[in-house]
């Protein structure tokens, strides 16, 4: 039953309230359908890093259970559910083995892999809802709340739970908060890498990862040449690269665009600047590319619950 009515009877209300996870989540798919176009030429399919961010609001949207998320994950990964098309996606290894790991054991606490090798990126696009969800509870200061961090750390481990990638989830989560909190952008970073820094020093088992990070704690990182930033599917070169590519534009056209010069594969980070920049830059409508009145349907009845829901309110 449909749930969102504007005045005649079985009519979807197509609107979208104007907040940072509607506006996040547009971008996030905008930038997806970008990068998916890299592959497939014309393409109107959005691929996992938006299936998984939009799995991870619909389990939020009734509060934080990690066996409820990883079970969103599996109906994802087994039955193509929050795809556009209902088709199964391909993802990377470390994802891959986490959900088919959960679904042997049903132990969320177990599934996330741990190796040097499970420092990829795949966790970071699906944690803003994540991030919206515990400054809505908490405020920026969610840094200074230890059950808030590791809610934080547990919902990015479910997938990825190598220390060095936990670390980059939290300076991801703590630069989006300054965001939120009205800095601009440089300040926002600069705040977000000494806080960040100032707490994993004291946890001796992601202090050692810090020295990872030290890019993005140079004072002038914003004018490095852009042959010193590239795109991999490694976390650390993946914040560089966000963060270089936002410093440096002024609007979230010119941070698409500037994205696709960075070298390596540039195409891989279109997700997280376009779910970043979305939220600096306010951006609210649909991609031009979703197209169907089924994929829009879709976004508007897990968006306007999410909103109902009251979980991921600024």
């Amino acid at each position: 039953m449909l749930q969102f009515l504007n005045g005649k009877e079985g009519e979807l209300n197509m609107d979208l309230p104007n907040n940072p996870l509607v506006n996040s989540t547009l971008g996030l798919l905008d930038g997806d359908l970008k990068s998916q176009q890299d592959h497939t030429e014309g393409t109107k399919v959005w691929g996992s890093d938006s299936s998984l961010a939009l799995a991870t609001i619909k389990a939020l949207s009734n509060g934080y259970n990690l066996i409820e998320i990883m079970s969103e994950f599996e109906k994802w990964h087994t039955d193509g559910k929050y795809t556009a098309d209902g088709v199964v996606q391909t993802v990377g290894k470390t994802t891959n083995a986490a959900v088919l790991k959960f679904a042997e054991t049903h132990d969320p606490f177990s599934s996330g892999g741990v190796e040097e090798d499970d420092n990829g990126s795949g966790a970071l696009a699906r944690m803003m809802p994540v991030v919206l969800y515990l400054y809505s509870q908490y405020g920026s200061e969610f840094l200074n709340n230890e059950t808030a961090m590791l809610t934080l750390h547990q919902i990015a481990g479910l997938t990825h739970n190598n220390p060095r990638g936990l670390v980059g989830i939290g300076l991801y989560a703590i630069f989006i908060g300054q965001i939120l909190d009205g800095f601009e952008l440089e300040s926002a970073l600069d705040r977000a890498v000494g806080l960040a820094y100032e707490y994993y020093a004291e946890h001796e088992i992601f202090a050692k990862a810090l020295p990872e990070y030290e890019n993005l704690n140079t004072p002038d990182f914003v004018n490095k040449p852009m042959d010193e930033i590239i795109a991999t599917g490694y976390i650390v070169n993946t914040l560089e690269a966000i963060s270089w590519v936002l410093l440096n534009t002024d609007s979230y056209d010119a941070a698409m665009k500037l994205t696709l010069e960075i070298p390596g594969k540039s195409h891989a980070i279109l997700p997280l600047i376009g779910t970043v920049a979305a939220v600096v830059y306010q951006k609210h409508d649909y991609p031009e590319d979703i197209v169907t009145f089924k994929m829009q349907e879709k976004l508007a009845i897990l968006l306007n619950n999410a909103d109902l829901s009251g979980k991921f309110t600024i």
